[in-house]
């Protein structure tokens, strides 16, 4: 007789030796292997980590989820979804609303730091000098995450300062600076921008006050305020901004004029804007609103 797959083989083998107890017992203990892992495969469920992999896939996709639905989707308890929902927003990838989740951030409008950087490098240089002078030797600065807070810390490395910040190039800059003590915040590291955000990072801020806040943002808008593109890292920002008897934000003229997703102050909350140039009409508006501008 004919016959076609290992599954009829292995029956033809077992008639084979049917007259062989033993022989009979090794392949029918093969085949009942063979039937619980065929059951194992048919009702694996993914374990918590690729659980969280796929909703922040389908967020991702989607734009937000809705926990009754991803429940049933992922054949889990509205408890669980919760749970990894709270989870995901700690590690910065989401931020809860009633009844699901949102994006962060719009991750098709997100530039890098690393580029950022090397853009209009001699407009940073210049705010960072201008920021600098107006520090005075023996305080206690804040200084955000940013390309241009960056250039800040390099002008100030042989300052004698207290530096509070959550940006990992800040602290790279001044690591290995004798004059500076420095002090550092925990938080989700948002590669994006090298920063350290979410609620680790805002409860420490919360026990800290800063002479002077140096703040960077993505936008600025007379009429809307100051903006960045993710929403965990603007209530970090908010939290630095409560720290200071100043606030100085640091923004170059390509900022000026354009809104980010996630709003994080308006502009009765800054003290001083240093930026490379702008507009007469910006100019009066920013007095207008109570904001010193400076520039060179």
């Amino acid at each position: 007789m004919e016959t076609t797959g290992w599954i009829s083989r292995v029956r033809i083998g077992a008639y084979r030796g049917s007259h062989d107890p033993s022989r009979r017992a090794i392949v029918y203990f093969h085949l009942f292997l063979l039937v619980i892992f065929l059951f194992l495969i048919h009702n694996r469920r993914v374990n918590g980590y690729e659980r969280k992999i796929l909703i922040n896939n389908i967020l991702k996709s989607e734009g937000r989820i809705q926990i009754n639905k991803l429940a049933e989707r992922l054949e889990v308890t509205k408890v669980t979804v919760r749970s990894d929902l709270d989870d995901l927003e700690k590690r910065g990838l989401l931020v809860r609303t009633h009844g699901g989740a949102i994006l962060a951030e719009n991750q098709q409008l997100v530039r890098l730091i690393s580029k950022t950087i090397s853009e209009r490098e001699q407009e940073k240089a210049a705010i960072a000098q201008l920021a600098a002078e107006i520090i005075e030797p023996g305080s206690t600065i804040l200084i955000d995450s940013g390309s241009t807070t960056h250039f800040l810390a390099r002008e100030i490395r042989d300052m004698r300062l207290t530096v509070i910040t959550n940006s990992i190039l800040v602290i790279r800059d001044l690591s290995g600076s004798d004059s500076i003590e420095l002090l550092v915040s925990g938080g989700v590291l948002r590669k994006e921008s090298m920063a350290l955000i979410g609620q680790i990072s805002r409860s420490f801020f919360e026990q800290f006050h800063a002479d002077i806040v140096f703040l960077g943002a993505t936008s600025l808008s007379v009429e809307k305020g100051v903006s960045c593109s993710n929403i965990i890292e603007a209530e970090t920002k908010r939290n630095m901004i409560k720290c200071g008897v100043k606030v100085c934000l640091l923004a170059d003229s390509s900022k000026s004029g354009k809104i980010s997703m996630a709003h994080i102050c308006d502009w009765g909350d800054i003290d001083v804007l240093i930026t490379d140039s702008m507009s007469a009409e910006d100019d009066t508006a920013f007095e207008q609103h109570g904001v010193k501008v400076i520039k060179p």
